[in-house]
């Protein structure tokens, strides 16, 4: 059983009023995709294919990095005594292929053995239903420099292999994935159908910090530009080499923690809404919340 998160009804509507906050909404539409497919990529791999509602051109979800946020048919657990709480789960997916001509998108989701709302969510989703999402939001891409090195776990190697396809070439790339065997393959394969010079390396993803500690032994020079998405105190750790040792400008380190162990998502994201609603009365921009420095 998930443990509930301490708000009063108040201070939850305080909350997701953030989300309304201009700098927030821009770009975002409401929308939604009907199932067209769904395949079983590696066990631990599952793709979704779906048509994007409307009959717009879809200008602008041919972004390099775009992610949707979906809407997962039950109530957060966290919420559970609160009243007025929100009827949907929610969370954020890469869209690992897009086809604005066609209206067809692509999205790959981690498969886990323990119980959750995406997980019980995937269990009975079928061929014809209806996700509703909010989208397309651009996440951030590597910044200039060669060599470009991308290091991602499962969960976010959807993301890097969509940027190895759509961020202008650069002379030297080399990709550090911590994915089972077949996860790796497809990334090999993916690699293979590519111009660019690209080298990648496996590591095992179990342990403590497992990308972290690949990148500690990788010498690289101060011309380089770093991605990085993951489990967060395993990105944190990379993000901490890249500006205190190698003294890469921010520029230049783009690192992320995706989620983090012993902790659920919605716990995750009202932790960065808390710090955003903090900033926002203080007089900051919206996105000035450095997010390894939130209060967890």
């Amino acid at each position: 059983m998930t443990d509930s998160i301490n708000l009063t009804q108040d201070e939850l509507a305080g909350l997701l009023e953030v989300l309304k906050h201009p700098d927030h909404q821009q770009g975002l539409e409401d929308r939604y995709l009907t199932v067209t497919a769904i395949e079983h990529r590696a066990r631990k791999l599952t793709r979704i294919s779906a048509t994007i509602s409307g009959d717009d051109p879809l200008n602008e979800w041919t972004l390099a990095n775009p992610t949707v946020r979906v809407a997962l048919p039950e109530p957060p657990e966290e919420f559970a005594a609160i009243p007025g709480v929100p009827k949907t789960t929610t969370r954020v997916y890469t869209l690992v292929e897009i086809d604005p001509a066609t209206r067809t998108a692509q999205i790959d989701l981690v498969v886990h053995a323990e119980a959750s709302p995406a997980m019980r969510w995937l269990a009975q989703l079928r061929i014809g239903d209806r996700i509703d999402i909010v989208g397309p939001r651009p996440h951030r891409t590597p910044g200039e420099g060669t060599p470009r090195v991308l290091l991602a776990d499962s969960s976010a190697l959807p993301a890097a292999t969509r940027l190895l396809r759509t961020m202008p070439h650069v002379d030297e790339t080399f990709v550090f994935a911590a994915v089972p065997e077949d996860e790796f393959a497809i990334l090999q394969q993916e690699i293979s159908a590519l111009a660019e010079p690209i080298t990648a390396f496996r590591v095992e993803p179990h342990g403590q910090y497992p990308l972290a500690t690949a990148f500690a032994e990788f010498d690289l020079t101060t011309d380089a530009s770093v991605w990085a998405a993951g489990e967060r105190e395993d990105m944190r750790e990379i993000r901490h080499r890249c500006k205190h040792h190698l003294g890469l400008l921010s520029e230049q380190t783009q690192v992320f923690g995706y989620w983090k162990y012993g902790m659920t998502n919605t716990r995750l994201d009202f932790a960065r809404l808390r710090a955003t609603q903090k900033g926002l009365a203080a007089g900051r921009a919206f996105t000035d919340t450095d997010d390894f420095e939130i209060e967890l």
